[in-house]
């Protein structure tokens, strides 16, 4: 395998590449929300249920998107690799 076949294989599609940086961005929102919870229990108010429900959903949701770009860049390494 050369050089140039082996940086072929190391690069992303773009698709891959904005799956992921959602699913960083989402998880990244997610736990700032989650903070803000914590936070809102731990003085003693309640939090907004939006706060709540984004710390609550947003995480698998996350969680989601970087398992599709992680099996999305598996499919698309295997593939150039057989050809």
């Amino acid at each position: 395998m050369t050089a140039q076949k082996s940086h072929d294989l190391d690069a992303m599609p773009a698709w891959i590449t904005a799956v992921l940086w959602c699913g960083v961005g989402i998880v990244v929102i997610s736990f700032l929300a989650l903070i803000g919870v914590l936070v809102y229990y731990f003085v003693g108010v309640t939090p907004a249920t939006w706060l709540f429900w984004l710390a609550l959903f947003a995480f698998p949701t996350g969680f989601i998107l970087l398992l599709v770009a992680l099996v999305g860049n598996i499919f698309v390494r295997r593939k150039r690799q057989r050809a």
